[in-house]
């Protein structure tokens, strides 16, 4: 009966290795990335340029953005308002969440105008930080709430209204 090559059986070593590395690596994050995100959830944007993100705590630094609305496809339209949107397509499904900034009163901001960006940061106040939330109004999404001169955000689902204050 032939031997077979030693170099087989590390070849062979190394893919079961890789093959139960992968499902580690599923089970341990499973659920942890934003398409597993439901509204009410907040993400954190991990790598803007491939717009990858994940599920965070909402009371930490990093989460910039709360899921306001899950959309089941990449085509239907976000509510009316200033959402933030991060899409996925892949082979088997589509999806959109429509994001809104997370914040609360107080709470001080680098925003971009380009969407999801991984430049977007809750930062300390002072002045460094362009933008702090000077009144947050739920209930309502509706401009003239806030006062003169502060940039309104406006958000149809769940009705609210960030006033945001340069600095």
């Amino acid at each position: 009966m032939p031997q077979k090559n030693p170099k087989s059986k590390v070849v062979l070593g190394v893919v079961a290795l890789g093959v139960v590395g992968l499902i580690i690596f599923g089970i341990i994050n499973w659920g942890t990335g934003a398409a597993a995100a439901e509204a009410g959830d907040c993400i954190k944007v991990v790598k803007a340029s491939s717009a990858e993100a994940e599920k965070a705590d909402c009371n930490t630094q990093e989460a910039i953005y709360k899921v306001a609305k899950k959309l089941d496809s990449s085509s239907d339209q976000c509510p009316k308002g200033d959402y933030t949107e991060w899409t996925r397509r892949s082979r088997r499904d589509t999806m959109k969440l429509c994001l809104m900034l997370n914040a609360k009163e107080g709470d001080c901001f680098k925003i971009s105008t380009s969407g999801l960006n991984q430049t977007d940061e809750r930062v300390p106040c002072g002045p460094s930080a362009p933008y702090k939330i000077v009144k947050v109004v739920t209930g309502t999404a509706d401009k003239s709430a806030c006062a003169r001169g502060n940039v309104a955000a406006v958000y149809s689902e769940p009705a609210t209204t960030l006033c945001i204050a340069k600095t």
